[in-house]
């Protein structure tokens, strides 16, 4: 379950827009193909205390890091898909009651009916050398060590701090962690979703994805009257501009690098190769469809997928699969699945992932996909993972504060 809510009434839209929901043939747009130019670079943050450079600035061959290069192609291919856009395009209100608001992203809404892209799509987690205060923030502490990967939070608050409590004390020697890393979906349907933007905004080594929820709260802070009717977003009226901003510049990945993660073995894990597990991994909210580059997974995908297809035979490359009741009763029939992706996956980056509430923890061989949402909003388990050596720590929740079948 973890979060497929907002978005199954717009599913026909992300069909279109998406090319059949992440197939070879999609449109550019922000439901399509991410430009290569929004990927490894870094985003302006809006007035957020964490510094603009948070991210590791980075260019991989033949693809620039350029902000204006990135706006400037999201741009173009927005205005290349415009006829397909009604279909998506959603009645927009004033929205939080602020009326004089003019932050970039909101401009972007109301002018496109879509969100903007981050200005980093897939990020890299920074180096040490690198600088990770931000104005008032007195930057990583010289003796941290690992990095906490949490599942989906949900508003979660006060099972965030007690699982990160637990973590520190029980799980990495009373020492804070380098980074904490969320798989998204910060946001909707818990008690608390302002004070966990709040914490993450504000605490430095502390990052995120975003989810299909938080995409959803940010619609609904930008103006889009239907989700500003709905109830699990309703904390978005409590946000500043500065808040809302720094959700609009969450990206949709990040890698760390084995590099990274290799800084945190000692001289005695070396020695058992076993205890650590040093691969390149990547953090998304939902997962990719296997067999393409992360660097060419859509926005759907990485935000909703929880399936995978092959139409016509098993020769076929892999395709999103959207559970939709009509595609429940799709004919043809798929050749092959549906199928969880991330049973298909296998490399050559590990994935760390989340949104799928109803299959709770889940590891498949080689580790090479790994699932977190075990329904911590709906009165299960808010749980982390401790790289790199890949422990599991888990906190009941604290109360069941959404129905589990309310997508």
């Amino acid at each position: 379950v973890g979060g497929a809510c907002c978005f199954m009434a717009a599913a026909s839209a992300f069909s279109l827009l998406a090319g059949g929901g992440g197939s070879s043939g999609s449109s550019g747009s922000e439901f399509g193909r991410v430009p290569p130019s929004c990927i490894s670079g870094s985003g302006s943050s809006g007035g957020s205390r964490k510094s603009s450079s948070w991210w590791r600035w980075g260019t991989t061959p033949d693809r620039s890091s350029s902000i204006t290069n990135c706006e400037g192609r999201q741009k173009q291919q927005q205005h290349s898909i415009s006829p397909n856009l009604r279909s998506y395009a959603v009645p927009l209100s004033e929205g939080r009651d602020k009326s004089n608001y003019r932050a970039a992203a909101e401009l972007y809404y109301k002018t496109h009916g879509v969100l903007p892209l981050p200005g980093t799509v897939h990020a890299i987690l920074p180096m040490e050398n690198e600088v990770y205060s931000g104005s008032g923030g007195d930057g990583i502490p010289s003796n941290a060590r690992n990095v906490l990967v949490i599942g989906d939070i949900h508003g979660c608050h006060d099972e965030l701090m007690l699982l990160h409590s637990k973590a520190v004390q029980e799980n990495n020697g009373g020492l804070p962690f380098r980074a904490v890393i969320s798989v998204g979906d910060l946001t909707a349907k818990g008690p608390r979703s302002v004070d966990v933007i709040r914490h993450f905004r504000n605490t430095e080594g502390w990052y995120a994805v975003r989810g299909n929820n938080d995409d959803g709260a940010l619609k609904a802070a930008l103006g889009d009257a239907t989700r500003s009717n709905q109830a699990k977003y309703d904390f978005v009226k409590d946000l500043t501009d500065e808040e809302v901003e720094y959700m609009a510049e969450l990206p949709y990945t990040i890698r760390i690098h084995a590099s990274y993660l290799e800084r945190d073995r000692s001289a005695e894990e070396e020695e058992d190769d076993d205890e650590m597990d040093v691969r390149d991994t990547v953090i998304v909210h939902a997962g990719f469809v296997t067999g393409r580059p992360i660097e060419e997974q859509d926005v759907p995908t990485m935000i909703l997928v929880r399936g995978l297809q092959k139409l016509r035979s098993d020769d076929d490359p892999w395709e999103f699969y959207s559970y939709t009741k009509a595609n429940l009763v799709q004919v043809p029939k798929p050749a092959v699945g549906p199928m969880l992706w991330a049973k298909t996956w296998k490399g050559p980056e590990r994935v760390i992932f989340g949104h799928d509430a109803p299959k709770g923890l889940q590891r498949y061989d080689g580790d090479w996909a790994l699932g977190l949402d075990t329904s911590a909003v709906y009165g299960g388990n808010l749980t982390g993972m401790i790289l790199p050596a890949g422990k599991i720590v888990q906190v009941a929740s604290l109360a069941e504060y959404s129905n589990v079948g309310l997508w």
